[in-house]
This record gives structure tokens, sequence and C-alpha cells, in this order.
């Protein structure tokens, strides 16, 4: 029997059967690679990133991402400005920002003395 009659010879429930088996062990490949730890980054570089994504118009997003990153422990953390919240770092747009729930912190400004001051370094 050629090839093209043996092909011709396959039906549908064939078919998926062998669709499926495929895809279970493509399945299972990938299982088996899969390790929940990060190797490549143990032993290496230790700390935090905050991305700050919102602007002006959610102030208190804002202020949650800078209160956490006041508050990392000591390490390599970095602050990122990311979407709306590259708004925050024109000239006079942080000290705008404040929060009814963060009253005792202050405005945006005086959130990102207090990090720089820690050492964090603020990317946008």
């Amino acid at each position: 029997m050629s090839r093209k009659e043996e092909a011709s010879n396959l039906n549908r429930l064939d078919f998926m059967r062998l669709a499926a088996v495929g895809a279970g062990g493509l399945g299972l490949t990938a299982l088996a690679g899969f390790s929940p730890r990060a190797t490549a980054a143990e032993g290496t570089r230790q700390g935090y990133v905050v991305a700050v994504t919102h602007g002006t118009q959610d102030a208190t997003r804002v202020m949650l991402a800078l209160v956490t990153a006041s508050m990392l422990p000591k390490g390599d953390n970095h602050v990122w400005f990311a979407i709306d919240g590259g708004q925050l770092c024109k000239k006079g747009e942080a000290e705008k920002v404040t929060s009814p729930l963060f009253v005792k912190q202050g405005n945006a400004a005086k959130m990102l003395d207090a990090i720089r001051a820690k050492g964090t370094p603020v990317h946008i």
C-alpha cells in the first residue's frame, strides 16, 4: 500500500485521536521543562520593581505605588513610571497629586524625594 492510499484511509476519528495524542505529548513536554523557581536569577540581584502606571486622574493608585516604593527593604530596588505615570515626571505635576487615603504622606513630589533619599533609582 502506498503512502497516498494510507493517508486516504485515515478517517476523522483517527485524525482526532492522533491530534489529541500529539497535543498531549507537547503539553507533557512543556511541563517536564517547567521549573517553578527562576534558576537564572538565583544568587543575583535582590530587589523590587514598583511600576507607576497611573497619572494625575487616579491619585490614590499613584500614591499607593509611591508609598510602597518608599517602604521597600534595602536592595536593588527601582521605580518605573510608564503609560500615564510618565505624566508625573513633568515639572510641577507630582506636586498636584494627593490622595485622601494618604494625607500623612503629603503629595507625590514629597514621596519621590523620600524614595530618592533612600537611593532608589527612578526611571521613565
